[in-house]
């Protein structure tokens, strides 16, 4: 528009751009979409065709910026305009040309990506975007992959082609989003899934459906590389996952989890392994029948709590301790308190710290922290305490802006004893339910079963069937995506991906209900069971009890819910 107005020779009507476009340049500002362009004239046309050949000449490996030679270009434009449609390019402050190279480049690589959706969302090539997804075909390997990395690196996703971020603008310009849809999902399914998430693709809801129960079967494909499962599993809770049941409730809207039935009976608690003391003995506890969601709660669950206010509601926060919390009061005072019991456990073990690392159960880079920490004076350990853990009120969970952490299908972290029982009696008025934490027995005869097994799945460790440090993931993953990770019955990621939140209170074994244990007033630490992402073999066993503050907000402290009355 400002070359028009300045009646520039090359945007005159019937030049590079139509007449029709040229008085709809002149007499609006306002166009349908934010990338809607010109479309009858050769200007914008040879524009997009320019970007989407150059990038396809692009080497792997190479620049995502292309710079081609001045006659490249006027060959890729394939027109006898193709001197006057760079000359436009450069006046629209879309084209550069170095002279000194005797060469063209797009100003930057969003702009040569935009031009090259435009062509791409006219003419679609997926197969540009294919990649393996079975284990086996997939190269590198994923063992491959895992022993170049560097033990504090995460995992990283598969190796791309150069054009997911073009397919991705394409595909809210495409004529017919729903073929542009199928077709990539057969070449790319996790991406096709991100594509149609995006709230400008005008896809169907028969096409969403049908990609969603396509992307929740990678989910659980035991043939597919653990990388196309974290993928698919991203990009189907972007997209909303059809195994929770979204209902109005007089609070807003909530998402009823799947819950799985657990038989009452007798179940073996505790372990005399003598990993740690608190553990034992073995004692067997009787329990009646409940059920327990078959996933860690997730993030699109508690959006739904965080946007009805439940911050704000001081009804869900039901005793002295959890109101002075929704309060601000001592919201950081726990993980203070906790890192300083973890220095003097530093100090008092210096030597072990590097034991750890060569033992393959800590990263160079915690070993490096914590001889940081431990060799810290006091002073400046407080600052550090005070930096990491501000004071104040808290309105949302500790990583909910974080995008390691805050995908929709991933579990809830960083979110303390008060906040999720307050999502508990939240749930429970949205439903009519009763629904709250579990107790410790519960949660570990549920994860142990009748046999008293040593994980979920059974008794010996397998990396390949959960999320713990040796899975090398360094964050959560979307729930679900280790098939023959779960119990007999069906529950999910009970070794490993979260710690989960239990109502008890920790004490000694034996365990007894009746001993004020299951006492929700006051801030006695409570358990957590399950293991981490970020923890070893040996408390990923469904067995270990860990147990912090209840005003604790860890990245690896998630929860999950007991159904206390029938569905």
């Amino acid at each position: 528009q400002r070359e028009i107005e300045a009646d520039h020779p090359l945007f005159q009507p019937d030049t590079l751009i139509s007449a029709r476009d040229h008085n709809r340049f002149s007499q609006s500002r306002n166009w349908r979409t934010p990338h809607e362009l010109p479309q009858q004239g050769i200007l914008f046309d040879r524009l997009s065709h320019l970007a989407f050949g150059m990038q396809a000449q692009r080497q792997p490996g190479e620049a995502s910026q292309v710079r081609i030679d001045y006659q490249d270009a006027l060959d890729l434009l394939a027109h006898d305009r193709a001197n006057e449609v760079l000359q436009a390019g450069e006046a629209l402050g879309v084209l550069e040309e170095d002279l000194g190279r005797d060469a063209v480049l797009y100003v930057h690589q969003l702009l040569q990506e935009y031009f090259a959706a435009r062509w791409l969302a006219a003419h679609p090539e997926p197969y540009r975007v294919q990649r393996a997804w079975r284990a086996d075909q997939v190269s590198p390997h994923l063992a491959e992959t895992l022993a170049d990395l560097a033990d504090s690196d995460p995992l990283p996703p598969l190796p791309g082609t150069g054009w997911e971020e073009t397919t991705v603008l394409a595909a809210a310009m495409a004529l017919n989003p729903d073929t542009f849809i199928t077709d990539l999902m057969a070449a790319n399914l996790a991406l096709a899934g991100r594509c149609a998430a995006q709230p400008d693709v005008r896809v169907s809801e028969q096409t969403k459906a049908t990609l969603r129960h396509a992307l929740l079967a990678r989910t659980q494909d035991p043939s597919a590389d653990l990388r196309a499962r974290i993928a698919a599993g991203l990009a189907l809770g972007t997209l909303g996952d059809p195994r929770w049941q979204r209902h109005p409730g007089p609070h807003g809207d909530y998402l009823l989890p799947p819950l799985i039935p657990i038989s009452g009976g007798t179940y073996p608690i505790g372990s005399d392994e003598g990993h740690y003391d608190g553990e034992a003995p073995v004692h067997p506890v009787t329990l009646h029948a409940f059920q327990l969601g078959q996933f860690p709660v997730t993030n699109a669950e508690y959006a739904l709590f965080w946007k009805a206010g439940g911050y704000e509601d001081a009804r869900w926060w039901d005793t002295e301790a959890a109101q002075a919390w929704r309060r601000g009061e001592n919201t950081a005072e726990g993980a203070k308190q906790q890192w300083r019991e973890n220095r003097q456990t530093l100090q008092a073990n210096f030597d072990n710290i590097r034991n750890l690392h060569q033992q393959g159960r800590i990263t160079s880079q915690q070993a490096d922290n914590w001889e940081k920490i431990a060799r810290m004076d006091d002073d400046a350990f407080e600052a550090q305490l005070e930096e990491w853990y501000p004071p104040g009120r808290q309105t949302q969970p500790a990583f909910w802006n974080d995008t390691a952490f805050n995908n929709p299908a991933q579990p809830v972290v960083g979110v303390c004893w008060y906040e999720a029982r307050a999502y508990c009696a939240w749930l429970s008025a949205q439903t009519g339910q009763a629904f709250r934490l579990p107790t410790e027995t519960e949660w570990e005869a549920a994860a142990r079963g009748p046999t008293g097994r040593r994980y979920a799945y059974g008794d010996d460790f397998d990396a390949t069937r959960c999320n713990t440090f040796e899975t090398h993931i360094h964050r959560t993953t979307p729930v679900g995506i280790f098939p023959g990770g779960e119990t007999p019955e069906g529950l999910i990621d009970m070794t490993g991906n979260t710690w989960d939140w239990t109502s008890s209170q920790h004490q000694p074994y034996p365990y007894h209900a009746t001993d004020d244990r299951e006492d929700p007033a006051g801030d006695a630490r409570r358990v957590v069971r399950g293991g981490s992402w970020s923890f070893d073999p040996v408390n990923a066993r469904a067995a270990s009890r860990n147990h912090y503050a209840p005003n604790i907000r860890f990245d690896n402290l998630g929860f999950r819910l007991v159904c206390a009355s029938p569905i």
